[in-house]
């Protein structure tokens, strides 16, 4: 599948009729070259460790860029319990990021926060605002509102959730069938969560089920499990 930079205002208008299969999360201290060659569609740069992990961000941004300057990064941001989120958001703008994902979202109205601590990095680097999408994970409180999503930001392009559930419970059913159908009402694509399980025998049958009830990709944080996903989500 074809990459394409999703922060681009052409790719934000695209966002919604291109599939996302994979989301690949690491560490910033993550050699860019090995995350490269796993070909996940989207790379996701975690912020939610400490701070001093942020240390090694411009680093993998530049290992990243000399291998691949067409491919902007995703940037997963700490919650806004952490009262870290702004300062991520900070590193994120100035990374051209393509998009940030925010953990924890309780409702529209975080997204809404989000969407404000955006226009003023961007404006802040010099950039046009509205050229940061976002990607809600909801929490419980989240899922339980999730008709709050609908139409709360046009930067809101992606929704997934936080699981680890048993993918077989009926809480995780519940939560997903709610995520779907709040991504659907938005007009944005549903991303399945990360597996709370490492089982590489079960994880296939985790990502056909969420392909079947309507999710177009999966968050995940293995090298090993993005062939599997983009075959899956492929289909």
């Amino acid at each position: 599948m074809k990459k394409f930079k999703i922060g681009s205002p052409r790719s934000l208008t695209m966002a919604k009729s291109l599939k996302i299969r994979s989301w690949l999360v690491v560490e910033p201290s993550a050699n860019a070259a090995m995350v490269h060659s796993a070909g996940a569609d989207v790379t996701v740069l975690d912020l939610t460790g400490s701070p001093e992990s942020w240390n090694a961000v411009t680093d993998f941004h530049r290992g990243w860029t000399d291998i691949s300057p067409h491919d902007r990064l995703t940037f997963l941001l700490p919650a806004f319990s952490s009262a870290r989120t702004n300062a991520a958001v900070d590193i994120a703008v100035r990374c051209a990021a393509a998009s940030v994902i925010l953990p924890g979202a309780r409702s529209g109205a975080d997204v809404q926060r989000l969407d404000t601590m955006l226009r003023v990095a961007e404006i802040r680097a010099g950039l046009i605002p509205g050229h940061t999408a976002i990607a809600a994970l909801a929490d419980a409180a989240g899922i339980l509102a999730a008709p709050s999503f609908e139409r709360c930001s046009t930067r809101l392009k992606f929704i997934g959730w936080e699981s680890g559930h048993d993918p077989l419970s009926d809480t995780a059913r519940f939560a997903a069938a709610a995520i779907v159908l709040a991504a659907s009402a938005a007009g944005v694509a549903a991303i399945d969560a990360v597996s709370p399980t490492s089982d590489a025998a079960t994880f296939p049958s985790e990502c056909e089920t969420a392909r079947m009830n309507g999710f177009s990709g999966k968050l995940c944080r293995s090298l090993d499990q993005i062939p599997i996903i983009n075959r899956i989500f492929s289909s």
